[in-house]
């Protein structure tokens, strides 16, 4: 299976962005459309030659009008869009177009892990049972689909606070033992990956695809602290938290129906906490497929803090997550 025409929906997010940087790198294997909404601003990097189109999301006659004459469909696109009923009129689109590849959103970790079954579909998204409607389709002969997950993205994480790090300030909030490996990807290797996929999607089809570029066990938040302190040759002020505490009262609030409070307390635990993580990914990863290199924790972090640089605040929100407020 081979492709030309490819759509990309939420060009302007972090992952669209990062793809269509890879794609430019070959521009002219492929004919590249750019989706945004009505009022969207959008306009793509200068000198390339991809087309934008705008859209209603909410009419089924508009995204397939859009779809028309594609080969493939990357869905990138956040927030309401990754509810059900907006993520299957983009597919139904797409299959009454004739399209033959959608590239589901998921971009998370295992979705197929309990921990991330248990999350509210209205918070999380509905990235499981799309992936069941999609194959669904599949089964049928109406469309071929891939999806790829790398965890959380490493650079943003890191930066903004989710981490447990705040470079700006060199502080450092180790969950519990701090060794729980971590199964994260940055954000350019995500957009590698998925132009890798779309080059030789053969692979990929009709199933979910794992990636991390970190050796097994190499990526913990005490591997990330030394590589901080080694690379801004500094220390941290470091404060231990009860990540135990922090699962158990996010339990106690998705129970009494308190989404957010349950959401803030197992993006941190689904990561951090030994008794109860949802993001391990060993022995599920295909790197190779996907083209994607092995990095050393200290350059992912180096080629982080070149990027972000080191005076941005963090979001206190994502960075100082307490068992008390939750």
């Amino acid at each position: 299976m081979e492709f030309k025409n490819i759509t990309i929906l939420g060009a302007r997010g972090n992952v669209g962005t990062a793809l269509i940087g890879e794609l430019l790198k070959n521009p002219d294997q492929f004919t590249i459309t750019a989706v945004s909404r009505t009022a969207s601003t959008y306009t793509p990097p200068p000198g390339s030659n991809i087309a934008v189109k705008a859209v209603d999301y909410d009419s089924l006659e508009s995204l397939k009008d859009v779809f028309a004459g594609q080969d493939a469909v990357v869905n990138c696109v956040t927030g309401r869009a990754t509810q059900y009923e907006p993520s299957k009129l983009i597919i139904d689109a797409a299959v009454a177009a004739g399209v033959k590849f959608f590239f589901a959103n998921e971009f998370v970790g295992n979705v197929e892990s309990p921990q991330f079954k248990r999350l509210p579909e209205s918070a999380a998204g509905a990235k499981l049972r799309i992936r069941e409607y999609l194959s669904q389709l599949a089964a049928e002969g109406k469309i071929t689909w891939t999806a790829l997950n790398g965890g959380p993205f490493f650079d943003m994480w890191l930066m903004n606070g989710p981490a447990g790090f705040d470079v700006k300030n060199k502080a450092a909030r180790i969950y519990g033992t701090g060794a729980n490996p971590l199964y994260w990807t940055p954000l350019p290797t995500i957009g590698t990956a998925v132009a890798n996929i779309l080059r030789n999607p053969s692979p990929a089809l009709n199933r979910g695809i794992y990636i991390s570029p970190f050796a097994p066990g190499t990526l913990t938040q005490n591997s990330l602290l030394a590589a901080l302190e080694a690379v801004l040759d500094t220390k941290f002020a470091v404060t231990h938290v009860d990540v135990a505490a922090i699962n158990l009262n996010a339990k106690a609030a998705l129970e009494r129906g308190d989404l957010g409070k349950a959401m803030r307390g197992f993006t941190i635990t689904n990561q951090f906490y030994e008794g109860d993580c949802g993001n391990n990914l060993e022995g599920m990863t295909e790197n190779e497929m996907c083209g994607v290199k092995e990095v050393s924790v200290e350059d992912a972090v180096r080629d982080a803090i070149a990027t972000y640089g080191v005076e941005g605040s963090v979001v206190e929100s994502m960075f100082r997550v307490e068992a008390s407020e939750i």
